[in-house]
């Protein structure tokens, strides 16, 4: 079973491996009664024979337009979540799930379309990065299964995550990424214990530092980290042994995660951005709507949630300014052009935006900042991976 479309990277398309979608497509099969809804998930979908009926009960909700002459497509963009037809509303007993990005705000709005659309009883398929557990299980009540997906153009290791018990498709390894599970589970530990100091202050930020019950397993400093999906844990349910501690590899190594670091937090700061610019419109809308009206007290209510929607982007601006002084080149298409050009961009006049212009503005930033600064962050990950490789070669 083959898919071959070639991926455009430019909407972050990575497909799976063919051993990978034929699991997956296995797995569909068995479970899809109703329908099965295939959001971002274009290899699945049309990897399903196209004359059997899960192919014909089902949907693929897409934003890439070059599949729009199937039957089955419907347009998606999924920052419009709830931009559905009605008619679609808990048609499907099946919702697979890969979004082009990993950060929380792009799940949030995939698990809103979700809802949309599966029945009750309905069942949920996923695949993200393990550091995103405790986000699957919030989100959409799913947790890790044993099948790790092979996508060969990504960089990124996957799991696949379930709201049900799947049949034998997922509940085996994928020898394709691991023939030992044993040290796929031990690189797996290691890996988030590299990850732990930023994986724990994002989730004391997140849920709160007098909190932590609200903390998902798998960022809580006070756990010990082999939580790895199940059939593949290395040590005994009980006496845990400590996992090794951080493993120095080089000075490059260090100078890579931290530009990383620096990009992934610049890209989170663009992204932050556009909330406060959503802010101050509405709020200056109102303000205006209250004025006309004669109502100066309301007016005064607005006009201060105008000035703190302008405070706010303040600070970002100055945030990122300051993340700027580390990324000394400004070439086109660099991480510091892309930085210096993303504050250009949302440091503008805010007297006279509108709400239909910062929406636009927050789409407009996805494609032209966040999505190439998550592609040098992508490119960086691959050198850290080399670097490992060749330190764990010499060791």
């Amino acid at each position: 079973m083959s898919f071959v479309t070639k991926e455009n990277p430019d909407l972050n398309q990575y497909w799976y491996s063919d051993k990978t979608i034929d699991h997956f497509v296995k797995e569909i099969t068995a479970q899809c009664k109703v329908g099965a809804a295939f959001l971002s998930t274009p290899s699945l979908y049309f990897s399903l024979p196209a004359d059997s009926d899960a192919r014909k009960k089902s949907k693929v909700f897409e934003f890439d337009r070059q599949w729009e002459s199937d039957p089955g497509f419907v347009f998606y963009d999924y920052t419009k979540p709830e931009h559905v037809n009605i008619a679609l509303f808990g048609q499907f007993d099946v919702v697979v799930i890969d979004p082009p990005f990993i950060t929380e705000e792009c799940w949030e709005l995939y698990a809103k379309t979700t809802k949309l659309l599966l029945c009750p009883g309905g069942k949920v398929i996923c695949t993200t990065i393990a550091e995103n557990e405790g986000l699957m299980q919030r989100l959409m009540g799913c947790s890790p299964v044993p099948f790790q997906p092979s996508i060969p153009n990504l960089v990124y290791q996957y799991n696949t995550y379930t709201s049900y018990t799947p049949t034998a498709h997922l509940e085996s390894i994928n020898d394709e990424i691991a023939s030992d599970p044993q040290g796929a589970a031990k690189e797996m530990q290691r890996a988030m214990l590299e990850s732990r100091e930023q994986f724990i202050s994002m989730a004391q930020n997140r849920y709160g530092r007098d909190n932590e019950a609200a903390i998902p397993v798998s960022l809580a400093g006070k756990y010990q980290w082999n939580n790895v999906p199940k059939g593949m844990t290395e040590y005994p349910e009980t006496g845990v042994p400590a996992p090794e501690g951080p493993v120095d590899y080089g000075s490059e190594y260090d100078e890579v995660m931290l530009r990383r670091t620096r990009i992934g937090d610049a890209s989170k700061l663009v992204d932050k951005a556009c909330k406060p610019l959503d802010k101050i419109a509405k709020a200056t809308a109102a303000q205006r709507t209250a004025e006309t009206a004669g109502h100066a007290e309301r007016a005064a209510k607005h006009q201060h949630e105008a000035d703190a929607g302008r405070a706010q982007l303040a600070e970002l601006l100055k945030e990122l300014a300051d993340l700027l002084s580390h990324f000394p080149e400004r070439e086109e298409g660099s991480p510091g052009g892309l930085i210096a050009e993303a504050i250009s961009f949302v440091d503008v006049d805010t007297t006279d935006i509108t709400a239909d212009w910062a929406q636009k503005l927050a789409t407009d930033v996805q494609m032209l900042f966040k999505s190439p600064l998550f592609n040098h962050q992508k490119a960086l990950l691959a050198r850290l991976k080399e670097l490992k490789k060749a330190h764990n070669t010499n060791a």
